[in-house]
């Protein structure tokens, strides 16, 4: 006969009043019918047969029906990273050829949206659209940071004329920066582009007539690149011919001094700088004839000096004799007599360049016609 302890006899009654429970638990699971899970909100709107249930459109602009035939092509596709006024503005100007009602609006309107923009739409609580305007409002707030940002008339600022860029080159690059910025103020941009350009004509040109218009703005620009292009096609046609004349030419010449231009014994007294009158002159028309390009050569290449008068390097406006002459001329024919000093008139005191005095040998040499 078995005897058991009273530690195995407790641990055998645990065990069967577990296996116990657990037959009862089974029964009853098994018992119980068997239901389905909840679908999801999207599975269920996937499997209605009255899709217009859960569309976000209410009850009006479903039941508005689309003219039978309609078919509007080429619509651009938003997915919900572009602008949304800019992709509202391109299916407002695609649409508006074809006579529908703001219901059809938004039926349409929803087939333009893909990815990122379908699925916003598709999650918006069921009827709760029920205008176009409505539909717009929702359409750009929730897209509201993806539009662009104006630029304003700083940003023209940035848009410099580079060193060896030219002037067609950069005035593309000005105006189209300008259509980028709404509503500049026509004289704020012709103080801008004066800023941005290199020295030249054309800069010199808004200095002393701002343009009154964006029109005069580039009609006045188209001149001067043309002249800008018809210079820089001048020494490619005829560089075989100055490069065989050149070599003709003996080194003696080319080593000769350079003597300042033939001028007058006496100059008048100015109150003003030369490059202030050399400005006024130019807008009253009274230059005939500018001076030429003076003769290159390593030293004036180098030069930081800058001539307005030549358009040239080697020497500043103020030290060029050429301009010197030029604005005594038109004083001795009765011009410019506002800048005349009438104080130190008559004192003798500025004298002409045949003084022999050291001469900046950037001038041509004697002979050379500018």
């Amino acid at each position: 006969m078995i005897q058991l302890t009273q530690e195995a006899l407790l641990a055998l009654i645990r065990d069967a009043s577990t296996r116990a429970a657990a037959q009862a638990v089974a029964q009853f699971v098994a018992q119980q019918p068997v239901n389905p899970p909840p679908p999801s909100p999207r599975r269920s709107r996937e499997l209605s047969s009255a899709p217009e249930e859960w569309s976000p459109f209410a009850s009006n602009i479903r039941a508005e029906a689309l003219p039978a035939g309609l078919k509007v092509s080429n619509l651009s596709e938003y997915d919900g990273t572009g602008d949304p006024q800019e992709h509202l503005d391109k299916f407002y100007a695609k649409i508006d050829w074809y006579d529908l009602s703001d219901a059809a609006y938004c039926k349409v309107f929803r087939t333009t949206l893909s990815k990122r923009a379908l699925a916003w739409f598709n999650q918006l609580p069921a009827g709760t659209i029920s205008s176009l305007e409505q539909l717009v409002q929702r359409f750009l707030h929730h897209f509201s940071m993806n539009k662009k940002v104006p630029k304003t008339a700083a940003y023209l600022f940035t848009i410099r004329q580079r060193e060896g860029e030219t002037l067609r080159d950069f005035m593309q690059r000005f105006v189209d920066a300008v259509h980028e910025v709404p509503h500049v103020n026509q004289e704020l941009l012709a103080s801008i582009l004066q800023q941005n350009l290199q020295p030249g004509r054309f800069k010199e040109s808004i200095a002393g007539k701002p343009p009154s218009a964006m029109e005069d703005l580039l009609v006045r620009s188209q001149k001067y690149i043309r002249i800008e292009e018809s210079n820089a096609l001048d020494p490619f046609l005829s560089g075989k011919r100055k490069g065989r004349e050149e070599e003709k030419e003996p080194k003696k010449k080319e080593e000769r001094k350079h003597v300042p231009p033939a001028g007058f014994a006496h100059y008048t007294p100015l109150n003003a700088p030369r490059r202030e009158i050399l400005m006024v002159a130019e807008q009253q028309g009274l230059i005939s004839q500018w001076p030429t390009k003076m003769k290159d050569n390593p030293k004036r290449l180098k030069s930081d000096k800058y001539c307005r008068f030549h358009r040239d390097r080697g020497h500043t406006t103020e030290e060029c004799h050429h301009l010197k002459n030029e604005i005594e001329k038109l004083i001795q024919r009765g011009h410019l007599k506002e800048y005349v000093n009438h104080y130190a008139q008559g004192r003798n005191f500025d004298r002409g360049p045949n003084v022999q005095t050291p001469r900046d040998d950037n001038y041509p040499t004697a002979g050379v016609i500018l």
